[in-house]
């Protein structure tokens, strides 16, 4: 379930949740409910006394006792957490949602002397060069601006719609390596602070989209059936400019890489960012 809080939506699953752990079920809770805890737990106890000698037949209050301290039990080996958040820098610059045309492609022939194993591009077409600059410069900081992403920090993703068009996404990766060292050196600094108590990662990021229709013979699925084909996966993510009716990338600004995803909008599962885009 979610719950709306102004124009943010928060998983209630974030808040309070149960997980089987092993042989037994786990309640985990978020620590801002810690004292309204230990209170539901003073009322259950007060709730089994008089509901066993007051209102029910004796043999009723004591099934009831016991379903009241199973529920009371499991509250009791609540694992309590703590909520740790890093935010993906936002751009220093205005983005305009209209300069991203369309996708660019250029799609090498392997069977060309001079061509053997060179890589396809793929990569948002861009209205102003300048923007283009800007734009793939803050997305190449996503990957510490190297030249080759084989960690697929940059994620990119095609997901077929039920309008015969494809929606494009392009968004950091959320489970990508330095974060983790980053939510384990905070875990380090509040080992003491919060003793018992585990850690919940978060990460607020933007993701950025853009919808385009199919067409027989376009370049997109002329690209997706190439790289299938290939023996080396490899692909330059590169920004491309969209002017006057022609196409061409900016070579200096590409990143190597050999991840990508193509799904069907209803192929999509509740742990995929594109699941929750509709």
């Amino acid at each position: 379930m979610k719950i709306k809080v102004g124009n943010w939506k928060v998983d209630s699953r974030t808040l309070i949740r149960l997980e089987w752990r092993k042989y037994y079920p786990k309640l985990i809770i978020q620590e801002k409910f810690e004292k309204h805890i230990k209170w539901i737990l003073r009322g259950l106890a007060l709730l089994g006394i008089l509901i066993s000698f007051f209102v029910l037949p004796y043999h009723v209050g004591i099934i009831v006792t016991i379903v009241l301290f199973a529920i009371q039990t499991l509250i009791e080996k609540a694992l309590f957490e703590y909520s740790v958040m890093i935010v993906q820098p936002f751009p220093d610059f205005k983005i305009d949602y209209d300069q991203w045309v369309t996708n660019g492609y250029f799609i090498t022939n392997e069977e060309v002397e001079g061509y053997e194993n060179y890589p396809n591009y793929f990569g948002p077409a861009y209205k102003d060069e300048n923007y283009a600059y800007n734009f793939f410069s803050y997305i190449r900081e996503w990957n510490q601006n190297s030249d080759t992403d084989f960690d697929n920090n940059i994620c990119i993703s095609f997901i077929y719609e039920d309008d015969v068009s494809y929606s494009t996404y392009l968004y950091a990766n959320p489970d990508r390596k330095w974060l983790d060292e980053s939510f384990n050196s905070e875990k380090d600094k509040m080992k003491l602070e919060k003793y018992g108590k585990e850690q919940q990662s978060m990460v607020i990021q933007m993701v950025y989209w853009k919808n385009l229709k199919m067409t027989n013979g376009m370049f997109f699925t002329q690209f997706i059936e190439s790289q299938k084909k290939r023996e080396k996966k490899e692909f330059y993510f590169a920004p491309f400019i969209h002017k006057n009716g022609k196409i061409g990338y900016i070579d200096e600004l590409k990143v190597l890489k050999v991840d990508f995803k193509v799904k069907g909008r209803s192929e999509l599962t509740e742990n995929e960012v594109e699941y929750h885009h509709r």
